[in-house]
């Protein structure tokens, strides 16, 4: 007979050190994983914060930039205020702008420098600097160059629409191709026609533009943001002289641009000038030679400026221009320019006749003669905003000239084939004529006003280095 054996049993002591030891063993684990964890966790949120304030900065210089450009642009129009809290010092304009607030505690400010602010071209610098607690500053530097804006960057440019018919056609020249006034200009020939001819449109309908059947040897832009912005026929083309024809109509690629936007500016007339009555030629006077038919206005060499009620040219009447002349036609709601029967209004060798005018033009008959740059012949809306005016012209041969109309609707029928640049409200070229683009006047009538050529982040110690020191104030 076997002995009765008893069976082993731990103690309650035994049992609570091996909890225990196992509790340590995953505390101890907890621990080495969830301390890199909090760490990490910690380290994407000030990443994460960083990266918040990094574009908060980048838009505090983008800010300063835009500071510095409307302080240029303000001197440039004359405004005697526009360098107010700034610091000239070596041809340069230097401002800090502070007081900016963020959430937890952040702070920011920017240094701007106009580089070259009385020169040309000139630049602007911005420095932003933001301070946050517990953490090292956040910085971006920003550069632009700036060139001055033209108004007349498309040959004819629209607020609303422009509508062609017939057989007309677009291209476009260059009237100083040496960038030189002092050569004699050249006139578009077919010679010199280049394909670079430009419509553009503001508008978002669909269609804003509607050539028909016309040619358009260069670009369109539309606001629209899809190809329905344009209209064209059976015929009609956008693109170079000499493209594959494909179809009904040809639409070269790249050639039409959307999502097109542009500002217009308000235009201020001339003061100053002595108040004449309208002025009438031919005309009838009381003594010889009774009857004048042909007459000047302006001196060689000098500047002449009137201002009128109305100017009307009729008859087989000559009037011709010379020297610089300006004139001011303050009504509106009426005709205040009128080129009738034969009647000529005439530039001489070089004259240039500047208008300004709210009110209504119409020319026609022989038109407005200018043999020389269509510079030379300016007409200047000062309706501003106010819809309604109309401008007519119908000349014989090329009317020459400069239009800029953003509340008018220009209306250019019969076979007149006009060279220059024009932009108005809205265009109707309902005749068989030519819409010559003069690209030399890419650089013309922006009233110094400057507008952003390049756009450069600098982001290493070399780019800065040239600005470290001009900024640091």
């Amino acid at each position: 007979m076997r002995p009765k054996t008893t069976p082993h049993v731990f103690s309650s002591g035994s049992d609570r050190g091996s909890v225990l030891l196992t509790a340590l063993i995953f505390v101890a684990i907890l621990g080495v994983t969830l301390v890199p964890l909090l760490n990490l966790s910690r380290t994407t949120m000030q990443l994460s914060h960083r990266a918040v304030y990094r574009a908060a900065a980048h838009d505090l210089a983008e800010a300063g930039l835009e500071e510095g450009l409307w302080a240029l642009n303000q001197a440039n129009s004359g405004n005697a205020s526009a360098w107010s809290g700034w610091t000239i010092s070596g041809g340069h304009a230097k401002r800090k702008f502070t007081g900016f607030s963020y959430a937890n505690g952040v702070t920011g400010e920017v240094n701007v420098m106009a580089e070259n602010y009385a020169g040309s071209p000139p630049a602007i610098i911005a420095r932003s600097k933001l301070t946050i607690p517990g953490g090292p500053p956040l910085e971006r530097w920003l550069r632009i160059g700036t060139s001055t804006r033209s108004l007349f960057a498309y040959g004819l440019l629209a607020r609303d629409s422009i509508t062609m018919s017939g057989g007309g056609w677009v291209d476009s020249w260059k009237s100083d191709p040496d960038n030189n006034p002092a050569t004699p200009p050249i006139p578009w020939s077919a010679g010199v026609a280049l394909d670079n001819g430009a419509l553009a449109t503001v508008s978002t309908a669909t269609p804003s533009i509607s050539i028909g059947s016309a040619d358009v040897y260069g670009k369109v832009a539309v606001g629209a943001a899809t190809n329905a912005g344009l209209a064209i026929s059976w015929g009609g083309q956008v693109g170079p002289r000499g493209m594959p024809i494909s179809g009904s109509y040809n639409l070269a690629s790249g050639a039409l641009t959307t999502g097109f936007t542009a500002s217009f500016e308000t235009v201020t007339a001339p003061t100053g000038a002595a108040v004449t009555s309208a002025y009438t030629l031919p005309r009838n006077v009381s003594g010889p030679p009774y009857y004048i038919s042909a007459e000047s206005i302006g001196t060689d060499g000098a500047s002449t400026t009137l201002q009128l009620d109305q100017v009307r040219v009729g008859g087989a009447a000559v009037l011709t221009i010379r020297g610089d002349v300006t004139m001011v036609l303050p009504p509106s709601l009426i005709q205040t320019l009128i080129v009738e029967g034969s009647g000529r209004i005439l530039l001489a060798p070089g004259a240039t006749l500047k208008i300004y005018t709210p009110g209504n033009i119409t020319v026609s008959g022989a038109g407005i003669t200018n043999a020389s740059a269509p510079a030379s012949l300016q007409i200047w809306s000062t309706r501003n905003g106010s819809m309604g005016q109309t401008i007519s012209l119908q000349g014989s041969g090329a009317l020459n000239g400069v239009i800029y109309a953003p509340d008018a609707q220009l209306t250019l029928p019969g076979s007149t084939d006009f060279a220059g640049a024009a932009v108005v409200y809205s265009a109707q070229l309902t005749g068989s004529g030519a819409f010559h683009f003069d690209e030399s006047l890419k650089n013309f009538g922006s009233g110094g006003s400057l507008t952003i050529s390049d756009y450069q982040e600098l982001d290493t110690p070399a780019d800065r280095a040239s600005y470290a020191t001009a900024l640091n104030f």
